[in-house]
């Protein structure tokens, strides 16, 4: 029998009672991992508990018509229970009373008042929350679901099916060939003019969704008592009861259920796809676009997660087999840190260790997911509204943090559980509220600073072009090692090629001229070899300008870009670049905010280190050989810009970004023939030392300085 904690005179006060179970609780029998088990399910709470065919035994055989003594009497008769049971017996039903199941005739005034306490921290949350998380109950849709069963039950059929997996196939088809297209708009779905259509496709999708649990409910003959609305953060969301699905039978009807909602919402995004892909720009295409969106990537990372209390997390419940499953991991979890931190025994040894793992697991990234969505939850409230917002972000966090300092005080200092290891338990309270936060908070930490950067070379010359020209003659690829004076590329310029024709032959005319009259006429021999000079240097001019269209190497290296065979014949102006030529060691070049150069500590080469994009698992150890002394918003490096695929957000029209930010350049260590020239990466440097206090503050005031200029 699965037991919690009970008063130690227990069954001395429960014996002469009567009590008997609810009638209102519905029970259902399942085949768990092949052994048979009972689902208790609570129409009140919605919970779900599943009990073992003893301990349910135990609950059948509870009835008012006899004392619990009587009845542990009778169960011990039977061979049910053995005689030195007798205090779990009495525990077990003190349990199934803590969960609702029975009405227990006891007057324990210190229980009485811990739970009046419970409900009035509970009340004061809920009024706290309750505007950022509302559940508005409207109607009772089961009648409305019977009648209008009949033409929605060939949704659930095995053709409709086969229909809807054809129909994703083809509507996946579709977005694919189009995908650029159907990338490109998401960054314009918040925009201020699209928020009333994303918001009215928002509410009628989840609508449709919630319809879609009901109906796979009502399909296999479940009780849909309930539907409503949520608002969750001012955002309405509908949600149906279909808790009755837990009582079916079969898992299969019992993942229908859950999965019925994902179902509908995703044959809906695919009939949006073929509209999207058939409709010009449109009121139509955008209710489309954003059903689109709406219906598969916010349902994907929303419904189908199984940490978020949606449909993922009634199908990895039923999937693992374990009804209830976040109350009973959190419950595992808190057990586990009891026995490792207090020596207390595991309050449910009995469960397989498969099922003991797949609790801890998920009861440890639940808790995990609560913190980050919690913080998430507040920095948006901060940021959206904030004053308003940030002091409800602040009430929710003092509140978080109070009720769980004040519930482990509780357990350490004063609960009955703990009385055994008193002495241990308060020196553990004391580490965890004093020692523990005093050393995070104020013990210098080493750490480390991250940054985009990108390879070059420590020599790097741009071939530019010195005249205007079509290209006629490549001699390079990229990659081809080069020297100095090497030929890269020829120009032709046809203008120029018939202005030399012409100087050349004013040239060769000349000269003619200026040897027949050298004998005849004197002073005519000279006017024509000053003319012959002239023509001459006219030439010279001309050759010098036809030389500035060859393009030679300035330097030894490597050509790591350029123009390629497909340019041939392609016109280039002044100044245009042509080819780059590297030589000597690869560097990285990064971009630092000021603070990130505050926080960097660079007396310590030897702990920097890159790692290229394209080989995340290669660490290059490197040198800080330069940084700039000033700090700039204008960003060098366009390859670590929106605009490149990189991280730094720069504005379109003055390339200037948010923050200014340091240019940091770094020799890396030769050897490495794989790198690439212009591939980013990510630069590690050291940090200084200092306690994760200063680390908060100083997030906490770049916060506040934020929503300020905001």
């Amino acid at each position: 029998m699965s037991t919690t904690t009970a008063p130690p005179d227990l069954a001395e006060r429960l014996r002469p009672l009567r009590v008997g179970v609810r009638r209102d609780l519905e029970v259902s029998r399942h085949v768990f991992r092949g052994e048979p088990a009972y689902v208790v399910r609570d129409p009140i709470t919605f919970q779900s508990h599943r009990v073992s065919p003893h301990d349910y035994k135990v609950l059948a055989s509870i009835d008012a018509s006899q004392t619990l003594g009587e009845t542990f009497d009778g169960l011990k008769a039977q061979g049910d229970v053995a005689p030195d049971q007798e205090q779990d017996f009495f525990e077990f039903v003190f349990s199934l009373h803590r969960l609702g199941f029975l009405r227990l005739p006891v007057s324990d005034d210190r229980l009485l008042y811990q739970r009046y306490q419970a409900r009035q921290r509970s009340r004061r949350w809920k009024s706290i929350l309750g505007i950022l998380f509302l559940q508005i109950p409207l109607f009772n849709p089961d009648a409305f679901l019977g009648r209008t069963l009949p033409a929605a039950r060939w949704l659930f059929t095995r053709t409709f099916f086969l229909i809807w997996l054809c129909l994703i196939g083809a509507a996946a088809g579709v977005a694919a060939a189009n995908w650029r297209a159907l990338a490109e708009p998401i960054n314009g779905l918040l925009a201020a003019g699209n928020l009333p259509v994303l918001w009215f496709t928002l509410i009628g999708l989840k609508i449709f969704h919630e319809f879609g649990h009901a109906y796979a409910c009502k399909r296999f003959g479940g009780h849909v008592p309930e539907m409503g609305a949520y608002l969750i953060l001012f955002t309405p969301c509908a949600y149906v009861d279909a808790t009755a699905a837990w009582g079916f039978p079969r898992r299969i009807e019992r993942l229908i259920v859950s999965l019925a909602g994902v179902y509908v919402e995703l044959a809906i995004a695919a009939v949006a796809v073929f509209v999207w892909a058939l409709t010009g720009p449109s009121l139509l295409n955008s209710v489309a676009y954003n059903v689109i969106f709406l219906a598969s990537s916010v349902t994907l990372l929303f419904n189908i997660n199984p940490l978020m209390r949606y449909d993922g997390y009634y199908v990895l419940s039923d999937l693992l087999e374990i009804p209830n499953l976040r109350q009973r991991a959190s419950d595992y979890v808190a057990a586990v840190a009891k026995r490792l931190t207090l020596g207390l025994r595991d309050s449910n040894p009995r469960a397989p260790l498969a099922e003991r793992a797949a609790l801890l697991v998920f009861g440890v990234s639940a808790a995990v997911y609560r913190t980050v969505l919690m913080v998430a939850i507040v920095a948006v409230l901060a940021w959206k509204v904030p004053v308003v917002g940030l002091g409800i972000g602040v009430a929710m966090v003092g509140l978080t943090l109070y009720g769980l300092v004040r519930k482990l005080t509780r357990l350490l200092w004063w609960a009955p559980e703990t009385a055994p290891v008193r002495g241990r338990a308060i020196a553990l309270s004391i580490v965890l509220f004093a020692a523990l936060p005093a050393g995070v908070l104020f013990v210098p930490l080493p750490g480390t600073v991250e940054a985009a950067g990108v390879i070059g070379s420590a020599s790097e010359s741009v071939v530019r072009a010195e005249r205007a020209g079509f290209v006629d003659c490549l001699d390079f690829m990229p990659g081809q090692e080069v020297h100095a004076g090497k030929v890269l590329l020829t120009l032709r310029d046809t203008t120029l090629d018939q202005a030399a024709a012409e100087a050349e032959a004013a040239v060769r005319v000349a000269r003619l001229r200026c040897e027949a009259l050298t004998a005849l006429d004197a002073a005519a021999a000279q006017q024509e070899r000053e003319k012959l000079a002239a023509a001459e240097a006219e030439l010279a001019r001309i050759r010098e300008r036809q030389d500035q269209l060859v393009c030679r190497a300035p330097q030894d290296g490597v050509v790591v870009a350029g123009l390629r065979d497909a340019d041939r014949g392609r016109f280039v102006t002044p100044g245009q670049p042509l080819a780059t030529i590297a030589g000597g060691g690869w560097q990285v070049r990064a971009a630092l905010t000021t603070e990130q150069m505050a926080a960097t500590k660079l007396d310590a080469p030897s702990d920097v280190e890159f790692r290229p994009k394209n080989r995340p698992d290669t660490s290059i150890a490197g040198v800080v050989r330069l940084a700039r002394p000033s700090a700039s918003r204008v960003v060098e490096l366009a390859a670590l810009t929106h605009a490149a695929g990189g991280n730094i957000a720069v504005d379109p029209l003055t390339g200037e970004a948010a923050q200014a930010y340091v240019e940091l350049l770094v020799d890396l260590e030769p050897g490495d023939d794989a790198l690439r020239h212009g591939a980013s990466g990510t630069l590690r440097l050291p940090a200084r030392a200092e306690p994760l206090a200063a680390t908060l503050y100083r997030s906490v005031l770049r916060f506040l300085q934020r929503l300020v200029q905001a």
